[in-house]
């Protein structure tokens, strides 16, 4: 019994420290701590901004980016965001999306650290374009992360699932900004870029992609209804009395290929069919009822057709539909 309850308090002491560390984890930009001394890059906010506006989609809902400098090595500014986020190394194995709202992702870190490349000289003919030794006895004046490795980027990174099913992804990375050789000058400098970006929930995604779809279509309808599709236009005679329909025309032809005119009528399937069997001088295909004409190209898939069939789809329609799909490429 005693081994049970040493087990049961253990485990509520795991949640409590787990719940803690998500307590702890940033919200919010101001919540997130900037280094003493750091001056805002303004310059560098626009360029990060540019960079990633090639590249970014439409599921962002919204990205925030705050760029500072500060005049120390990148060793001490890892080492204040390391205690200050309480992060650990390396990233989760989990996917940031199967998080349930409220749930988050605490931070953890990853570190890249100066190739061994740097430390050789480098020519380009007979130029010297890199001096290697004098960056290695600029270096060996700094700290070593480890023995042997300096230290060049580190990247931080929480997330967090809003309420409303959005994903916040809260970064800071940090950038040595390097030394000259040619001056002879280790700048000793730290860049600090602290993003938040939001990308939208699925469901959002497919509300705004149907609200899309939906405004497409009724647009194309308008413009059916305004120029109804005619005998020139389609290259074939309309059949008589069949009232052409521009709201399903306009979803059927979403894609700006092929458009497809549907018209209706209450004549029978064969009826219509035999119709245009004499005016086309053509036989149709036949299945079910339906028939298919090929207008350009050849059955049983043409390029063009006009389809035939009786009316199952559409409530207090008339008994038969008539589609003509058109290519529209020229």
């Amino acid at each position: 019994m005693r081994i049970r309850w040493f087990w049961f308090a253990l485990l509520f002491l795991l949640l409590i420290s787990f719940s803690l560390a998500v307590a702890g984890a940033p919200r919010s930009e101001k919540e997130i701590p900037l280094y003493p001394g750091a001056a805002r890059d303004q310059a560098a906010e626009k360029e990060v901004l540019e960079m990633h506006a090639e590249y970014m989609s439409e599921n962002r809902r919204s990205h925030t980016v705050r760029a500072y400098k500060v005049k120390t090595i990148i060793d001490d500014v890892c080492k204040f965001y390391i205690d200050k986020l309480g992060a650990k190394p390396g990233a989760p194995l989990d996917d940031p999306y199967a998080l349930e709202p409220g749930e988050v992702y605490s931070p953890w870190y990853e570190l890249d650290f100066y190739g061994a490349r740097i430390f050789e000289d480098q020519y380009e003919h007979d130029t010297l374009i890199q001096d290697g030794k004098w960056i290695r006895s600029a270096f060996e004046k700094r700290s070593q992360w480890k023995k042997g490795a300096w230290l060049c980027q580190a990247w931080f990174e929480w997330n967090i699932m809003l309420d409303n099913g959005d994903l916040a992804t809260y970064t800071v990375v940090l950038m040595d900004e390097g030394y000259d050789w040619r001056k002879k000058v280790d700048f000793k400098t730290t860049q600090i870029r602290i993003e938040i970006l939001v990308t939208k929930s699925e469901e959002a995604l497919v509300e705004e992609w149907g609200s899309a779809m939906d405004e497409a279509m009724e647009e194309k309808a308008r413009r059916f209804a305004k120029n109804p599709p005619t005998e020139k236009m389609l290259g074939i005679p309309l059949y008589p009395g069949a009232v052409f329909n521009p709201e399903i025309s306009a979803g059927l032809s979403l894609d700006d290929d092929y458009h497809c005119y549907v018209f209706f009528s209450n004549d029978s399937p064969a009826k219509v069919a035999a119709f245009y069997q004499q005016r086309l001088n053509k036989e149709p295909s036949s299945s079910e009822g339906g028939y298919l004409f090929a207008l350009k190209g050849k059955l049983p898939i043409p390029q063009e057709g006009l389809a035939i069939q009786p009316n199952m789809l559409f409530v207090g329609l008339p008994q038969t539909m008539i589609s003509v799909q058109k290519e529209m490429r020229e």
